[in-house]
């Protein structure tokens, strides 16, 4: 199923500006997060999908204008030797180049994009660093994911 910027439901009475931020690891994360985004767009708001995962998951099935995609890699996600088996020290070490090392430079800069575009209400799908970009940015923050 396809959204055009014309369709959808009725836009809520105040529009908002969304950044979602979503892992780049694997697509399960960005399929899941177009269903959300889609039902966001049709209700009148802006998404700016933060995210290292390729645009065509996006925009494959929605097609807007209030769709803004931001590549940047701000999680590494598991490093895994096949699909079924994750290398934990090997993750870990990853994620402390990723998102541990430069967190400050990280903060700072998501903070001015943050205050940049306006955004009301920031998402996160297994992005950490979002949620603290968020608070310092003085924005309220939701994590959403399928893990149990």
């Amino acid at each position: 199923m396809r959204i055009d910027d014309n369709e959808g439901v009725s836009a809520s009475s105040k529009h908002l500006v969304f950044a979602y931020y979503v892992t780049g690891h694997g697509f399960g994360h960005a399929t899941r997060v177009v269903e959300v985004v889609r039902h966001l767009i049709a209700a009148g708001h802006d998404v700016h999908v933060v995210t290292g995962a390729p645009d065509f998951v996006f925009t494959s099935e929605i097609q807007s204008p209030r769709l803004k995609i931001r590549k940047v890699l701000l999680d590494c996600g598991a490093v895994q030797a096949d699909a079924l088996t994750v290398d934990r020290l090997a993750s870990l070490e990853k994620y402390v180049e990723t998102a541990v090392v430069p967190r400050a430079e990280i903060l700072k800069t998501e903070v001015e994009w943050l205050h940049s575009i306006k955004a009301d209400f920031v998402v996160s799908d297994v992005v950490l660093v979002a949620c603290r970009a968020a608070a310092d940015a003085g924005i309220r923050s939701v994590c959403v994911t399928n893990f149990r």
